[in-house]
């Protein structure tokens, strides 16, 4: 049996290579190999793993984001898998363009093999000139501030993804425009063992400020005569541990003092901050815990991701701030028929302390990623939301193309990826202070529609989205933006 085995082995290996065969390499090896050693195992051991084309980005970082070393014994049935995850695993996580894993030295009496893992680095170093958006998104700017370059921030900043080669971000900034913003963080993921550590300081000014929320619109104040009505001070240092590349915990203590303007206090809002108080003054205590074992996580194709943030705001140390709240995100993606993925995302967050919250602190949906598809003009505050997001998605384009040999390195190979989407989301959101004048909240709202995602050298995302709303209203919104 042994001895058919090993010839039927070499026939199919001198087929593959006739017919020219065009399946990943990682597949081609494995199905050379698992012919010669199924008869004797229906397992391989992992000798040893070797990593190439990390020129920058320390091989300590590598093994930190895969689950492959030595020592790993995987099931033949599992292999091909295990290693397309990883694969898509590294060329999501901002610091390369393309990876590629591969058995090599199959040695099939014994059942071991070598893994050898080729990188191609991305682009490290991002300086850049500001020019972005003060409003919430591209279409509030576009619809309802009808393209005004006074809601507009520029000015300039850097970004440096792999500092010393650790993953470790450095970010500068230095804006003018809407905000005016001085911010300089520093993120090192891999201090020592599974421990890591980041450290943000930041001011920031405005001109003109959202005082209110009135018919589920953001209302704007602006000082006609340049004077700043609204600045912070922040500074944090967070402690990360990480016990595996899919687990990750960090715990975040943060020092916030802001002021606003009297005419925001006594006049136009007075519960901005609460009982009229124009400065307000506090800490914050923020645990995060995040399990993430998606394929692709930058846009995932597979597995799942849970998220629980626990945040305490008010230490007792300053009086005026007393909340404690929990939000927790689950989201799951299947991957079937090879190009089509569904996704479902459920997110809830609770408010603990029954005490109203200052409008400073009483945002729901509308802002970052909790959005329902439609109401992208629209915000939801309030105390408690309930998110529930679902889409089908289509790979539509998943492909290398070589550019041009003048391009630095890591830009002459771009992977491209492209995918179809329809989306069907709903969320409710209770709002006992403010709901009797914002009529999306305390109702249940859905929205759905078709959207196009296009992904470039793994770290470029935009997206072109239709939404229709419950009532019926219809439009086209856009976001984009880059992965650090």
């Amino acid at each position: 049996m042994y001895f058919l085995s090993q010839i039927l082995g070499q026939f199919i290996f001198i087929l593959t290579h006739f017919l020219w065969i065009r399946i990943s390499s990682p597949a081609l090896a494995i199905l050379i190999c698992c012919t010669s050693a199924i008869a004797q195992f229906d397992f391989v051991v992992v000798d040893s793993v070797h990593i190439l084309g990390n020129h920058k980005t320390s091989a300590n970082v590598i093994f930190k984001e895969i689950d492959l070393h030595s020592g790993d014994t995987i099931g033949l049935d599992q292999l091909a898998k295990r290693l397309s995850i990883n694969e898509r695993r590294l060329q999501s996580i901002g610091l390369f363009t393309h990876a590629n894993i591969n058995v090599k030295n199959w040695n099939t009496d014994l059942a071991i093999t070598n893994i050898e893992i080729k990188v191609q680095e991305n682009w490290f170093i991002y300086p850049y000139i500001i020019f972005e958006l003060a409003d919430r998104n591209f279409n509030v700017w576009r619809k309802e501030q009808h393209y005004s370059l006074d809601r507009v921030n520029y000015g300039l900043a850097l970004s440096h993804l792999n500092f010393t080669g650790n993953k470790d971000k450095l970010k500068l900034t230095f804006q003018r425009g809407f905000t005016r913003k001085y911010e300089m963080s520093y993120d090192f993921p891999y201090i020592k063992n599974k421990w890591g550590l980041s450290a943000n300081i930041l001011y920031s000014e405005n001109r003109e400020l959202a005082y209110r929320t009135f018919g589920n619109k953001l209302l704007f104040y602006k000082s006609d005569n340049e004077k700043k009505i609204f600045n912070q001070h922040r500074a944090s240092i967070s402690f990360q541990h990480r016990n595996s590349p899919q687990t990750f915990q960090n715990i975040r203590l943060e020092f916030i003092s802001a002021k606003v303007d009297t005419i925001i206090s006594n006049q136009l809002n007075p519960d901005y901050f609460r009982n009229g108080y124009n400065t307000l003054k506090y800490f914050l205590l923020n645990y995060e815990y995040k399990f993430d074992n998606t394929q692709y996580p930058l846009y995932p194709i597979g597995g799942y991701r849970v998220e629980i943030v626990a945040k305490k705001e008010g230490l007792g140390i300053f009086k005026g701030i007393n909340n404690t709240s929990i939000s927790v995100s689950i989201e799951k993606h299947t991957l079937f028929k090879h190009r089509f993925v569904l996704s479902n995302r459920a997110k809830f967050k609770i408010n603990l302390q029954p005490n109203q919250l200052p409008y400073f602190l009483n945002s729901a949906l509308g802002y970052r990623n909790d959005d329902i598809t439609g109401y992208q003009l629209y915000v939801l505050d309030g105390r408690n939301f309930f998110l529930f997001k679902t889409a089908l998605k289509y790979i539509l384009l998943d492909k290398d193309f070589n550019t041009f040999k003048t391009m630095p390195r890591q830009f002459r190979l771009l992977n491209a990826k492209i995918f179809l989407r329809f989306n069907f989301d709903y969320g409710y959101v209770s709002d006992r202070a403010y709901g009797s004048v914002n009529p999306l909240a305390n109702e249940f709202q859905y929205g759905y529609g078709p959207a196009i995602d296009i992904i470039l050298y793994n770290n470029l995302k935009i997206s072109c989205e239709y939404g229709i709303t419950k009532f019926g209203e219809k439009g086209i919104f856009y976001k984009g933006g880059l992965n650090f």
